[in-house]
């Protein structure tokens, strides 16, 4: 049986596979696009913690319960992963940031209802 936290992750990455597939139904207008990039927003702002969590993990994983198939010290391993989550950590500020700023700007618009 899979990890309550891997079980959740995968049910989040089916959600946005499924977005993606919608996404092939036509283009989003302004206001749908507010809606979706607020919702990227959310998403990427929560991932630090879940990232921080799987390095902290990492770190207190007991290597002696671990092997590497590749025939290395499985502590390489560990540790090479949890750089990268450190690392990817760093990527969702600016991501982070970007989405925020296009939410914003895309809260401005509004739809434009002309009279007949």
């Amino acid at each position: 049986m899979s990890h309550p936290v891997a079980r959740d992750v995968e049910r989040a990455a089916d959600a946005i596979r499924a977005a993606n597939h919608t996404s092939h139904h036509g283009p989003v207008d302004g206001e749908g696009a507010y809606a979706v990039v607020g919702n990227l927003v959310e998403l990427t702002g929560r991932l630090p913690q879940l990232l921080d969590y799987l390095a902290r993990s990492l770190r207190r994983a007991d290597v002696a319960a671990h092997y590497d198939d590749r025939g290395r010290n499985p502590a390489d391993a560990l540790d090479r992963a949890d750089d990268a989550l450190v690392e990817a950590h760093r990527y969702l500020g600016p991501l982070h940031d970007q989405l925020t700023t296009a939410h914003n700007q895309l809260g401005h618009l509004g739809r434009l209802i002309t009279e007949d």
